[in-house]
């Protein structure tokens, strides 16, 4: 009878230990789905964050438009115009740059850089040492850091000597 008792002790110990570490996988997955639901209410509440940024920007451009359109009292000539249109896309930027993404201008004559820079033109160069820097700038880029969010629309200069 001995015998008997030593495996039937071991299949009740086995049975503990499989019994603890059932425990054990329970409270793991718990655990798990637990922090799961945490990190997707933080996720939530970052979106939320960075989505009243860009609606409490859109509507200070929503409500500066509108003032704008209060002030107009007749026709507008070609600069108060262009003024306007110059504020509201400078509002623009604004909100863009509230969100952590800022506005990237080249200037005129500085060196041609393709990681920032996306060439849509082309133009010649009145000297040598102006060959493939920016003639002029179309459109802005965005800047986040070391991110380009978007390249500036630049015209390149193109020094090209006078064929024989």
């Amino acid at each position: 009878m001995p015998e008997r008792a030593e495996p039937c002790a071991i299949a009740s110990e086995f049975t503990a230990a499989l019994a603890r570490q059932q425990q054990l996988a329970e409270r793991r997955e718990e655990i798990v789905t637990r922090l799961h639901d945490e990190v997707e209410r933080l996720r939530r509440g970052e979106t939320e964050a960075v989505l009243d940024l860009v609606r409490h920007s859109l509507i200070r451009l929503h409500d500066q438009i509108l003032r704008q359109a209060e002030n107009v009292t007749g026709p507008l000539d070609a600069d108060e115009l262009r003024s306007l249109l110059t504020a509201l896309a400078d509002e623009a930027a604004d909100a863009v740059a509230r969100t952590g993404v800022e506005r990237y201008v080249p200037g005129t004559g500085e060196a041609f850089d393709l990681a920032l820079q996306r060439p849509v033109g082309r133009a010649a160069a009145e000297a040598p040492e102006a060959d493939r820097t920016v003639a002029r700038v179309v459109a802005a880029g965005f800047v986040q850091g070391e991110r380009v969010v978007r390249k500036a629309d630049v015209v390149v200069s193109r020094w090209e000597p006078d064929a024989p």
